[in-house]
């Protein structure tokens, strides 16, 4: 219920932080700049309140107070009707896009906090966004020489006590040892439900180091797993790229007998689901003697694919013909047209082809289950089945792999996404 409360909280403050900064930017246009700046002062009050207020009823209730102020500052500083539907619309798609980013960012903002958590943090429900350890004290220690963990100890009903955790008896209580000053108190044994451990806000790092001490020798900490996907990735980009951008190219210039008939079974190929073709490949795989290797998951990628055949093909056709025409009369043959002339004008198809196919093989796991058994030839994706069979019971260790597996591609995802909506707004798959 207090997971559902936050979540509302959250979708309200950014609500009210959006309709309150269009106020702002209405007002200013309008050069009203006393409404600007009292919208403005709303809005970092409101910002302040959502990320230092602990209470979610708090930001709701501020929320819902300043949404209705700044609907008033909006149609009192713009000029018509039509402006103030305007700026509403805009504010409405706006605040959309917010909360479902917010939807989207959720998972993984779990993940994150999931890889940083202390054992004793994973089950909890309500679960902890942020991460915390228990404090350990400077002075006092343990029978094995370690830091004592420090704990409230309920003395009676009305008082609490600091103690340090100094060692686990095997009857399943806790030893502890009251931090007095000035005082000589001897330790006696508590149960566990007794206390109250004291926590203070800090991410457990450790989980990421302890992540690849795991993982078998022969992996060398993951290293040798990182060499098997890189050199997937590379090998399968370059080959979807050339072989896909061949039989794109030749589809959509080249002119020879059969061609609109094989481009119709080439986009039947995509019908088939791959449960199909899954035996029948693993049988011919396996009579090449491929089978514990890596050329099942590369060799197709030279085969073409008939999505990024059918996405370069739209490119090829928008191209003017003049250029090949031109081409021809300086003396430049198919392939020297292909290459020289009509690959340089797609490449923002060639990026998304090449953005897709690296992250779909940095993501295989499908492929590796199937073809790979030996532990020095897997890839990462395949290497965090791992962690859910010897450390199932260890949430933290296994979500500190997969940030670092998916880290890299979120980050080439952020600064190549720019080609990728564009080769795909402008292949004809996003409505032109």
């Amino acid at each position: 219920m207090t997971a559902l409360v936050w979540l509302i909280a959250i979708i309200l403050g950014l609500v009210a932080v959006v309709v309150l900064v269009s106020a702002s930017i209405a007002s200013a246009r309008v050069q009203k700049w006393p409404m600007c700046a009292v919208s403005a002062a709303f809005t970092l009050a409101l910002v302040g309140v959502v990320l230092l207020s602990r209470n979610p009823y708090v930001i709701c209730a501020v929320s819902v107070l300043l949404a209705p102020i700044a609907l008033f500052v909006v149609k009192k500083t713009t000029r018509n009707s039509a402006q103030a539907e305007q700026v509403t619309r805009l504010s409405a798609a706006h605040i959309t896009l917010m909360v479902g980013s917010l939807m989207f960012l959720i998972p993984f903002a779990w993940l994150i906090s999931t890889s940083l958590k202390s054992d004793d943090e994973q089950a909890v429900f309500p679960p902890v966004w942020i991460p915390t350890q228990q404090i350990t004290s400077d002075t006092t220690k343990t029978t094995e020489g370690e830091p004592a963990p420090l704990s409230w100890y309920l003395k009676d009903s009305a008082k609490q006590q600091k103690v340090a955790e100094i060692a686990d008896l095997p009857s399943g209580e806790i030893r502890v040892q009251p931090i007095e000053s000035g005082t000589n108190v001897k330790p006696f044994d508590v149960t566990r439900e007794q206390l109250t451990k004291i926590r203070a806000v800090s991410p457990r790092w450790k989980n990421y180091s302890e992540a690849l001490t795991f993982l078998p020798p022969e992996t060398n900490y993951g290293l040798t797993f990182l060499g098997n996907t890189l050199f997937l990735t590379i090998l399968t980009a370059l080959g979807t790229i050339l072989s896909s951008s061949m039989v794109a190219y030749a589809f959509a210039r080249l002119v020879w007998p059969g061609k609109n008939l094989l481009f119709v079974v080439l986009l039947a190929t995509m019908m088939v689901p791959g449960a199909v073709t899954m035996m029948p490949q693993f049988l011919i795989f396996r009579s090449l003697g491929w089978i514990d290797t890596l050329n099942p998951l590369w060799v197709p990628a030279f085969f073409g694919s008939a999505f990024n055949i059918f996405l370069l093909r739209q490119f090829f056709m928008s191209i003017p013909t003049e250029l090949e025409d031109a081409a021809k009369i300086d003396g430049c043959g198919p392939f020297t047209t292909y290459w020289r002339i009509m690959l340089p004008q797609v490449k923002p198809a060639l990026a998304a082809v090449s953005i897709s196919a690296v992250m779909g093989a940095w993501n295989n796991f499908q492929g590796p289950l199937i073809y790979l058994s030996s532990p020095e030839r897997m890839t990462l994706a395949y290497g965090l089945q791992l962690y859910q069979q010897q450390h199932s019971g260890d949430p933290g260790l296994l979500m500190a792999a997969s940030t670092m597996v998916v880290l890299p591609i979120i980050v080439l995802f952020f600064f190549t996404q720019r080609y990728f909506i564009e080769g795909v707004s402008l292949s004809g798959l996003g409505g032109r």
